[in-house]
């Protein structure tokens, strides 16, 4: 939500830096999983947190000018 809120006021070198934060709970397993903790080491929501925010940054210019994005039909 964070990464989709400056992309909407216009900081998409903020939006990339929320998305890509070094925190445990944003940390993506070998296996594609988003690592919560020891007890819960599968949370699927994430995954689709992460998809969705950068679906909206791609329609929305949430990319920084100098990045190359493609994406069609959202």
């Amino acid at each position: 939500m964070a990464a989709m809120c400056a992309t909407l006021v216009k900081k998409p070198d903020e939006a990339i830096d929320l998305l890509l934060m070094d925190k445990v709970k944003n940390t993506y397993l070998l296996n594609g999983h988003n690592y919560q903790d020891s007890d819960l080491e599968l949370y699927l929501p994430g995954n689709g947190a992460l998809l969705t925010a950068v679906a909206f940054m791609a329609v929305n210019g949430g990319f920084p000018k100098n990045w190359k994005i493609k994406f069609e039909n959202f």
